[in-house]
């Protein structure tokens, strides 16, 4: 590892970094810039002329800036070496309208703290050493100048601290509101299934268990008194439908209520509902660390993907068996659907930029099935790809990436 690679960030910057940090941020560039007015006036004052009044304007973007876009350019501005290295020779030029005056010191304090924020402790210090140095010999000659630049100089060091411990508290602050909100919505989620639930027993379920008995009844009676054994036949195929949707939706009763811990356990009693309901036998290979890399709320992702990929090929390929492989990598969960069924069919026209764009053959029938995988995936920030197997059928590839404030709750 080089000396630039120890120095920089040790994490790169997220999205939840990114708006934790941002009133801060926006704060300090503001402080800076009105640092930066005085700086102007007292050059107009003084006249320090054209040059002085240029090296403040010269300062000021690199305040405004970022003060205007954080929200969307924060990222790129706090990884980008170029904008920091300008910053740092920008702030050291920012200084010398202000040499002599205490605002100085203030503007010199609110730049470390502000590198502090975004850069880390280690870089921070770097980059306000020259900010420093510069204040040990920018006041007047003698001691009462070079206690006062020493001042000036240890109060940078300090804010560079302040920043750095600021932007921990933020981002650990931003991971708890992050799960506590995640943890509502799972509550809000088990109280709107259970509501499901209770509301089909009480109406769908019933009905259809009151329909199953009356469409037997009539099929008897309808044997008992002679009728043709055609119309004796279309009611026992009633009879027999409306068992089917009953034991259907009892089903998916017992799935709403029953919500086991971790992706390997819905992942399992998924493709065993499915091999029940269809015969054909799904495979579940699921990596140990699965479980950890997804948390609860990407474990609904993960079994949603996986019911619905299940699903296509019970209505389109034709397979007579399936494999579903479950791996973490990245920060990611990594779902694999292979079945050897009738495979993909004719390229369709237009794609997504998610990879392979199916077409509307056998295998998929149709682009609604396979449009919800691909939003599903897109919402949680991955992708998703379908590709001929190697000896045919079709394998689909969904990425999903962890959720935001499990892998920024890892690096706090």
């Amino acid at each position: 590892m080089n000396f630039s690679e120890r120095l920089s960030p040790k994490h790169a910057m997220d999205a939840l970094t990114q708006r934790a940090i941002g009133p801060a941020v926006r704060l300090l560039c503001q402080v800076r810039l009105v640092t930066l007015a005085f700086a102007l006036v007292l050059a107009l004052l003084e006249g320090a002329g054209w040059l002085g009044v240029f090296l403040v304007v010269l300062a000021a973007p690199f305040s405004f800036v970022p003060a205007l876009n954080w929200d969307t350019r924060g990222r790129v501005y706090a990884r980008n070496g170029i904008l920091l290295a300008g910053d740092t020779a920008v702030a050291v030029v920012a200084l010398l309208p202000l040499a002599g005056s205490p605002l100085m010191a203030v503007y010199a304090a609110a730049t470390a703290a502000l590198w502090g924020l975004f850069a880390g402790l280690r870089l921070a210090l770097v980059m306000a050493a020259p900010l420093c140095l510069y204040q040990l010999t920018g006041y007047d000659v003698g001691w009462r100048g070079l206690v006062t630049g020493a001042a000036g100089a240890a109060l940078t060091i300090i804010m560079t601290w302040t920043g750095t411990h600021l932007g921990r508290r933020l981002r650990r602050q931003a991971v708890q509101s992050a799960e506590l909100a995640t943890a509502r919505a799972d509550q809000a989620a088990l109280a709107e299934r259970l509501s499901l639930a209770r509301d089909l027993h009480d109406t769908v379920a019933g009905d259809l268990a009151g329909l199953a008995l009356a469409a037997r009844g009539l099929a008897d009676r309808l044997d008992r008194e002679g009728a043709a054994p055609g119309t004796v036949e279309v009611a026992r195929d009633l009879g027999t439908a409306v068992r089917a949707a009953h034991e259907h939706t009892r089903r998916a009763l017992g799935e709403l209520r029953d919500d086991p811990e971790g992706v390997t356990a819905l992942v399992n009693q998924t493709a065993r509902h499915w091999t029940e309901r269809t015969g054909t036998p799904a495979t579940v290979d699921v990596a140990p660390e699965v479980d950890e890399v997804a948390g609860p709320g990407r474990a609904r992702h993960v079994r949603a993907v996986v019911t619905e990929l299940l699903e296509n090929v019970r209505k389109h390929a034709g397979a007579s068996r399936v494999a579903v492989a479950l791996s973490a990598a990245d920060g990611a969960v990594r779902v694999v659907v292979a079945d050897d069924g009738a495979g993909l069919g004719p390229p369709a026209s237009g794609g997504t930029g998610l990879g392979p764009v199916p077409g509307t053959g056998p295998a998929h029938g149709g682009r609604y099935g396979m449009r919800g995988v691909r939003e599903r995936a897109q919402l949680c920030g991955g992708d998703a790809t379908w590709e001929p197997g190697p000896e045919g059928g079709t394998v689909v590839t969904v990425v999903l990436p962890a959720e935001p404030a499990r892998t920024l709750a890892e690096v706090a």
